[in-house]
C-alpha cells in the first residue's frame, strides 16, 4: 500500500480519525494504536503496521559551513518501507526523538522489522593508503 492511497480525508473511517487524534505525536509523525500517521505539508498520510514491511531510522551526515568553520550535522530520518520499496522518508527533530519514536513503534507493533538494512561495503577500503603510495614512490 502506498502512503498516497493512505491519505486521511473525508472518506477516511471515523475510527481511523479518532486513532489519529488519540495518538502520540513526535515531530510530524503520530503513533496510534494500529497505524502510523505522517504529516507532510497540509496532507496527512497513514500506513497500518501490518501493511508495512519495515520502519527504521536512518542517519545522514550533512556537511555544513558554519560561521566558525566547517562541520558535519547528523540528520535523523524515519524510513517507511513496504511492497519491497521505500515509500517515505520523514525528517525527525533529533536523535533523542528518533530513538523514542522507534521504541514506541516497537511497542505498538512488536512483529514489525525496525532494523536498518546493512550498509554496502565501501570502495574506499580497496584504495591504497597514502602512506603505502609514499613508500612506493621512494
Amino acid at each position: 500500500m502506498s502512503l498516497l492511497h493512505g491519505k486521511v480525508n473525508k472518506e477516511t473511517s471515523v475510527a481511523l480519525k479518532e486513532s489519529l487524534k488519540s495518538g502520540h505525536t513526535i515531530g510530524s509523525v503520530t503513533i496510534a494504536g494500529d497505524a502510523l500517521f505522517v504529516k507532510k505539508g497540509l496532507s496527512c498520510f497513514y500506513i497500518k503496521y501490518d501493511e508495512a514491511q519495515k520502519i527504521f531510522r536512518r542517519v545522514r551526515r550533512l556537511h555544513a559551513n558554519i560561521c566558525c568553520g566547517d562541520g558535519d550535522i547528523e540528520v535523523e530520518y524515519l524510513v517507511i518501507y513496504a511492497n519491497d520499496r521505500e515509500l517515505m522518508e520523514v525528517t525527525l527533530p533529533g536523535k533523542k526523538a528518533a530513538k523514542m519514536l522507534l521504541e514506541e513503534i516497537k511497542s505498538k507493533a512488536p512483529s514489525l522489522d525496525t532494523k536498518a538494512p546493512e550498509k554496502p561495503e565501501s570502495d574506499d577500503e580497496n584504495l591504497p593508503d597514502k602512506k603505502d603510495s609514499d613508500e612506493a614512490d621512494a
